[in-house]
């Protein structure tokens, strides 16, 4: 990765934007399990592994929106005079 602030800037909102990507994928997941609660039907297997990957994409989200929000406050420490009070 370059050290030029408005290249890190611009991974960090690529990252922004893979975990906006993942919350809409919670959301959906969360859609698809009311609606296999709602059936009653689906076997257990199968709500588990929409529970477990539910949170697998919340947490990824979370992860890569630290992981954005921590590149934003490395592009602004690249940038002279820009420190921030704390990195």
């Amino acid at each position: 990765m370059s050290a030029v602030p408005e290249d890190i800037a611009a991974h960090a909102a690529v990252l922004q934007r893979d975990a906006l990507v993942l919350s809409e994928c919670v959301e959906r997941l969360r859609a698809i399990e009311a609606r296999l609660e709602e059936a009653g039907a689906a076997p257990p297997w199968l709500r588990d592994s929409v529970r477990a990957h539910l949170a697998a994409c919340a947490a990824a989200s979370a992860d890569v929106a630290e992981a954005a929000a921590w590149l934003r406050r490395y592009a602004a420490v690249t940038l002279p005079g820009e420190r921030p009070a704390r990195f």
